[in-house]
């Protein structure tokens, strides 16, 4: 929306300069906000204030005084496309800006139309109000940066290949990837499986499994049962309440080809009930792709009772950078054809029938979305930084899927961590931040 407003107000621009052939000039953009930046980003219940100045063809010279705008209409739409109150106040005796003042009471995205007379344009553009839930989320500092994260019931935290209670290490392993679930903690080594419980106290090791598959890329875990992936190899590893792990099914994976988007993996596991999702980068069939263009494929497994076995089902085919996953779904940004930063965040759901697009969510010129390298993990959600508003400043929010309102949502959980990392479970220091130490927040689990 803000592109078009952009090409009609040029399109203006060069209208108003058709009358003045002898001395080039051109009207100044319209401003909003005090830097002159869109704030595309506020706060539910803080009171925002919007300036933006009329759209006037500038005089050229003219010995006759400019014309202003006598009147200012507004109107702001909230997420349920209902009219909000707010307050419109010429700045100034001159009219040469406006302010827009109201309070978003809800989460989601507001926008804003405004209409000078008799000269001055029609303006509109978005904002989008986050939640503020830092009083709701609980801070810890841990005695070092971790790339993975879990935290386990009992308050203990699987950093990396660090088991840390009470901000002191308790337990290395010295090869693996490691998983949560609830108290039950996961290490797949190269050489050996193992199940662990944290007892509030320490790590009880309580089942293990000799494993030849070598280093582990990817998980899916519950507190009785563990999907790895190895290699081309997905291994699923039970617990039954004996000391020994048992392996009742795996299954060989066709080769793929390159990295999933740009997580660093070569493939990741989504899975809905018995449903288990692959997703592996799509083969191009012998087309060039574009630079920068992702395509990903998804292809369903059924877990049966004693083996995992592919489905007659097609593969789905899905464009977009993959920039986060949870158990259930994919989180996928759309590329723009310039700069290479991403224009739109979408939230894909797998479901029993396969992937499908439940919401999306524009992004503005203000909106980063951090896309580096993120294999170790095995729950990503996508940080967004953005900048602007009144007065200016930077905010990293982590996005959300409301299944209730079918809207991506945007929480403000920290104001000083920086570009950090995020899962569906908390929100930390980025490990390439300068210092030892890292700031961690337990998002809350009430919606």
């Amino acid at each position: 929306m803000m592109k078009l407003w952009r090409c009609l107000f040029l399109l203006g621009a060069l209208v108003g300069l058709a009358g003045c052939p002898d001395t080039p000039c051109v009207a100044d953009a319209p401003s909003v906000g005090s830097s002159g930046s869109t704030p595309t980003m506020v706060l539910v219940g803080e009171q925002v204030n919007v300036r933006f100045a009329p759209s006037i063809a500038p005089d050229c010279g003219s010995s006759e005084p400019q014309q202003l705008p006598s009147s200012l209409s507004v109107e702001v739409y909230g997420p349920d496309n209902q009219l909000v109150a707010s307050e419109t106040v010429f700045t100034s005796n001159s009219r040469s800006s406006a302010t827009v003042k109201f309070r978003p009471e809800k989460p989601g995205r507001y926008h804003v139309f405004a209409a000078f007379a008799p000269i001055g344009g029609i303006h509109q553009f978005d904002l989008y109000a986050a939640r503020d839930r830092i009083s709701e989320s609980t801070a810890f500092i841990l005695p070092k940066l971790c790339n993975a994260l879990e935290r386990t019931q009992h308050g203990g935290w699987m950093c990396d290949l660090d088991f840390i209670r009470d901000s002191a290490l308790k337990q290395n392993f010295s090869d693996g990837r490691m998983a949560v679930a609830g108290n039950v903690v996961w290490v797949a080594g190269n050489s050996q499986v193992r199940r662990y419980v944290d007892t509030g106290v320490e790590l009880e090791l309580t089942a293990s499994l000799p494993s030849n598959l070598g280093n582990a890329q990817f998980l899916l875990a519950t507190e009785t049962e563990l999907l790895s992936l190895r290699g081309l190899t997905i291994e699923r590893v039970v617990y039954d309440g004996t000391a020994a792990l048992s392996v009742p099914g795996q299954v060989q994976l066709p080769s793929t080809s390159g990295m999933v988007g740009t997580t660093g993996l070569s493939a990741l596991m989504v899975r809905s009930g018995d449903r288990l999702g692959i997703v592996t980068n799509a083969p191009s069939g012998g087309v060039i792709q574009p630079m920068n263009s992702f395509t990903s494929q998804i292809c369903t497994y059924q877990i049966e009772p004693s083996r995992i076995v592919r489905t007659a089902d097609p593969c789905q085919t899905f464009s977009g950078n993959v920039v986060g996953y949870e158990p259930g779904g994919l989180w996928a940004g759309i590329q723009s054809f310039v700069g290479g930063q991403l224009d739109e965040l979408r939230w894909l759901e797998w479901t029993e029938a396969g992937i499908s697009q439940q919401a999306s969510l524009p992004l503005g010129f203000n909106f980063t979305v951090s896309t580096q390298p993120i294999g170790p993990r095995n729950w990503v959600v996508p940080v967004i930084t953005t900048g602007g508003g009144v007065p200016v400043r930077t905010r990293s929010v982590v996005a959300t899927y409301s299944p209730e309102r079918r809207t991506i949502l945007l929480e403000l959980l920290d104001t000083e961590l920086v570009a950090p990392y995020a899962s569906g479970a908390l929100m930390w220091t980025n490990p390439n931040a300068t210092g030892l130490s890292a700031r961690v927040r337990v998002r809350p689990t009430a919606p």
